[in-house]
Parts: C-alpha cells; structure tokens; sequence
C-alpha cells in the first residue's frame, strides 16, 4: 500500500510537470506570435562586419600583431575596456586576414560542391569518372579542364536532383536520347541504302517522339514547382492579413510597447501603465 502511495504521489508530480511545461510552452508560443518586435528589419552589413568567431577573432589579432605590432597590442588593451569599440576597430584593420577567411570559406564551399559533384558522376557516369581520375594522375591541367567540360555537361542534371530527383531522372534519359538521335542522324545522312535509311528515320522518329514527351514532362514538373510556391505565397498571404488584423489590437499593442519599453531600459524602471 505504500509502495502504491508513493507511485500515485509521483505520478501525480510528473502529470504537475508535465502540465507545466505544456502551459510555458503554450505561452511562449502566444508572446512569439503576438511579439511584434521580431519582425523588425535587419541591418544588411558588408561580409567584414558580420558576426565573427573567437577562433576568427584570435587569428586577425594574431595577423595584425605581425604587421603592427603596436596595433595589436593597442587592440587587446581596447578589448578588455570596450568589447563593441574592439570589435569595430578589429573589423576596420583586419581587414586582409577577414578577406582571406572569407577566400577560404568560399573556396571550402566550391571543393565540397565538387566533391559532392564527383560522387555523383561516379554512380551515374562511371566510366567518365574513372577516365577523369586518371587524368587527375596524369595531367593535372588537364583534369580541370575535363572536370569543367563534365560539369557543364552534366551540371545541370545534379543540381536538378538536389529540388526534384524526378526532374533529374527525366533530364539524364532526355540528354541519353539527345545523344542517340545524334548518332542516327550522323548515320543516315552517311548512309546510301535506302531501305536501311527507312529504318534509322522510323528509328529516329521514335526517339523524338519519345524526347518531346519528355520536354512535356519537364514542364509539367516546372508548372508543380511553380504551383506549390503559389501555394506556399497564398499561406504567407493569409498569414500576413491575419498578423495585421491581430496587431491592430489594441492591447495587443499595449503589450508589445510595454515589453519594449522594459527591454530597452533594462527593466530598471517601474513604468505606471494602469
């Protein structure tokens, strides 16, 4: 019977808990959709005065403290007295080491494209895969030059396959069939038979037709897209006529301009809103 008292009484504290968090849940939910402040624009600030990491930090101090020293050590002292004026100034005399970070961070994201792109390439077009790698070994120069004849090639398919694996599916068997007609055309305009020119013409008859159902397919997977983002606008639309209509409260408004009074000053003083 005790036993069974105290697995009530627990119970009883989880459901307490549990209720809890449902109702500061709920209520963090109603301040984020009636909070009119978040919505406020953004200042737009050039790539060299975005938001920096202490790794990043340390690495422009260490950077300066090469060219000037003189600097950089004024620059740490500022950083104990005034974090924001160090940051400012940082920013405006690091300028070189924030221009090679942002070199590197591009340049990262180029090679994981690549990479991204080779690992594709390799499980559509084998073959042109390994014949690339081989040039890699051989002639570096021209490894690019072929790496960027692929990628105009096929590019296009593996960004596809990124929004819609359907579209690129389409697109490989459309660029397969372009290929193929291309070769039976070659053939029939060399070719003296004309029974065997009867023959490539239905041939090629076939493949155009079947390439113009795909182009139909290609568009109507365009109209989809275009048709969901439609959607997609409609809802922000209703969304956004029923945030004025909900901000047009009057204690809505009461509410949001005392909570932005209080943050701006801190909550040091005690306003009289009754």
């Amino acid at each position: 019977m005790q036993l069974r008292r105290v697995a009530l009484f627990a119970m009883g504290i989880a459901l307490i808990g549990g209720w809890t968090t449902v109702v500061l849940a709920t209520a963090q939910a109603q301040k984020a959709t009636t909070d009119i402040w978040k919505d406020e624009p953004k200042e737009t600030r050039p790539y060299w005065q975005r938001d920096l990491s202490q790794e990043q930090i340390e690495r422009i101090l260490e950077g300066i403290q090469k060219r000037d020293p003189a600097k950089a050590k004024a620059l740490t002292e500022l950083r104990k007295r005034n974090t924001d004026q160090f940051m400012t100034e940082l920013r405006e005399q690091g300028r070189p080491e924030i221009d090679q970070i942002v070199r590197e961070r591009w340049e990262a994201r180029r090679q994981e494209r690549n990479n991204r792109f080779l690992e594709w390439l390799k499980a559509n077009y084998p073959s042109e895969e390994q014949a690339l790698t081989k040039l890699k070994e051989k002639d570096p120069q021209l490894y690019l030059k072929g790496f960027e004849n692929l990628m105009n090639r096929y590019g296009y398919i593996f960004e596809a396959e990124n929004s819609s694996p359907e579209l690129a599916v389409v697109l490989k068997e459309d660029l397969e069939l372009k290929k193929r007609t291309e070769q039976l055309c070659a053939r029939y305009r060399n070719e003296k038979s004309d029974a065997k020119k009867q023959a490539l013409g239905a041939e090629i008859e076939e493949l155009v037709a079947r390439r113009y159902d795909l182009i139909v397919r290609q568009k109507e997977i365009a109209y989809e897209q275009l048709l969901k983002r439609v959607e997609d606008l409609q809802k922000q639309v209703t969304s956004s006529k029923d945030d004025i209509a909900k901000f047009k409260d009057v204690q809505v408004k009461r509410e949001n301009v005392k909570q932005r009074v209080e943050t701006l000053v801190g909550n040091k003083v005690r306003f009289k809103w009754d």
